[in-house]
């Protein structure tokens, strides 16, 4: 199963915003009876009764997992391609709610000025009905406090404990952002609600990474998650359901990654910022594709090889970070359609450890490890991010900037002195090793995805 990654609301395309946004909009435009109507779904929290949300132990990091992968399913029944943004006021210092989400209007892809659907949402008439509003001076709200806070937590050294120290931010978020985010009957019905819960499954996923033997307790493990059920089934998800996001197929980017389009026999230059260098864990090269094609094809992907061509060696040449191969359908026909008509996959290749070592020593100072995998821009990035106007959505692949972490301040780890960059090269060659024009890969997508 290849596994989608959800982004910092900040960090997505133009396109990808106007994608999240317009789910939102379908899903308010259902009948409130409808099952995955914005009402429906936001009224799970509080009102209209009964309230199912957890707040305390056990259930509180696992209910709002599954209650978000919940959401995030309605939203991709909308468009496959959206997935769910987390609103990362974790970082600290933050003012105000991210940029996508503070204008009353946006400009939508026809050009015309509407309501801004992440701004507010509409009130189930069952819990009174109206639209959603947030405190008058959020604008001016700081966030700091509960992202100190929130870095404490991802030093906890268990479940119980972790669960505990983050859910005191949790709510504090609730209380600045004012309004009905503030009350737990109305939370659900302000779309920031899921960007927030986002965020706080974001860090609970960071802290499952630097944690991987820490034990789910068992009275959290057998909590029942009501009202989610499990796949083909009436009865409840239990908390050990939504231990592993892996297995509900999807992961958290922590960085923006502002590189041009990857695109096969072009040579892009990437470029990872010091803080990058010292913490980054994972990086992925995907390619998508809605067509099967015709012909077995495969790309093979070199770093700093600006050369690199169909005749250059990969056998013991360092340069080469592997290989991925489409199977060719060749006239096959298929119930959904022709050989080169099938439905969308991902295929990816794991350039972790190749681009660790193109980092050099730096690569040695951890990558993450020992400090939660939590990683703050010590540079000043401006979190409050930026809306459609002006974005260039022809470049960046959409990558998170790392919610946590610290300050610099008090770190024993040695630092970066400079950024590392290099160059990736994708290379197309049919079965005989022969280059193969880019016309002829049906590639949608090559993204390049570190977190």
């Amino acid at each position: 199963m290849a596994l989608r990654y959800r982004r910092n609301i900040n960090c997505l395309t133009s396109d990808q915003l106007h994608d999240l946004r317009e789910a939102y909009q379908a899903l308010y435009d259902l009948p409130e009876a409808d099952p995955e109507s914005f009402a429906t779904l936001g009224g799970l929290h509080g009102q209209p009764a009964p309230s199912w949300c957890d707040h305390g132990a056990p259930g509180f990091l696992t209910w709002h997992r599954a209650y978000m992968l919940a959401f995030e399913k309605a939203l991709r029944c909308v468009n496959s391609a959206v997935t769910l943004a987390f609103w990362d006021w974790s970082s600290g210092p933050t003012t105000g709610v991210p940029a996508a989400c503070a204008s009353p209007t946006y400009v939508n892809r026809a050009g015309n000025t509407v309501p801004n659907p992440l701004h507010s949402g509409p009130i189930a008439s069952a819990a009174g009905g109206g639209s959603t509003s947030r405190r008058p001076s959020i604008a001016t709200t700081s966030f700091a406090g509960p992202a100190v806070s929130a870095q404490g937590a991802m030093s906890s050294a268990t479940y119980n404990s972790f669960q505990g120290a983050l859910n005191g931010p949790h709510g504090s978020v609730h209380g600045l952002t004012g309004g009905h985010m503030s009350s737990v009957p109305t939370a659900g019905f302000d779309p920031i609600f899921f960007l927030h819960h986002c965020n706080v499954d974001r860090l609970w996923w960071n802290w499952q990474q630097t944690h991987p033997a820490v034990a789910m307790p068992a009275n959290e493990a057998t909590h029942p998650l009501d009202p989610f059920t499990k796949p083909y089934s009436n009865s409840w998800q239990v908390g050990s359901d939504v231990q592993s996001t892996d297995a509900l197929g999807y992961r958290y980017s922590n960085w923006c990654i502002w590189i041009p389009p990857l695109k096969v026999w072009d040579l892009v230059a990437v470029r990872f910022e010091p803080v990058m260098v010292r913490r980054f864990r994972d990086a992925r090269l995907v390619i998508r594709s809605t067509h099967m094609p015709a012909e077995s094809i495969e790309f093979r992907v070199f770093v700093n090889q600006p050369d690199a061509n169909a005749d250059t060696p990969v056998v013991d040449n360092p340069g080469f970070a592997g290989s991925i191969g489409f199977f060719g359908m060749g006239d096959m026909k298929m119930e959904h359609g022709s050989g080169d008509e099938s439905a969308r996959f991902d295929i990816e290749l794991n350039l972790t450890e190749h681009l660790r070592a193109r980092c050099g020593h730096l690569a040695d100072t951890g990558h993450g490890e020992g400090h939660n995998g939590e990683g703050h821009d010590d540079t000043g990035h401006d979190d409050t991010g930026h809306d459609d106007t002006g974005h260039d959505d022809t470049g960046h692949n959409g990558e998170g900037h790392n919610g946590e972490g610290h300050d610099g301040e008090g770190h024993d780890e040695p630092r970066a002195a400079e950024e590392a960059s290099f160059d990736i090269k994708i290379v197309a060659v049919d079965p005989d090793g022969r280059a193969i024009d880019a016309q002829r890969a049906h590639i949608d997508d090559i993204e390049l995805i570190v977190d």
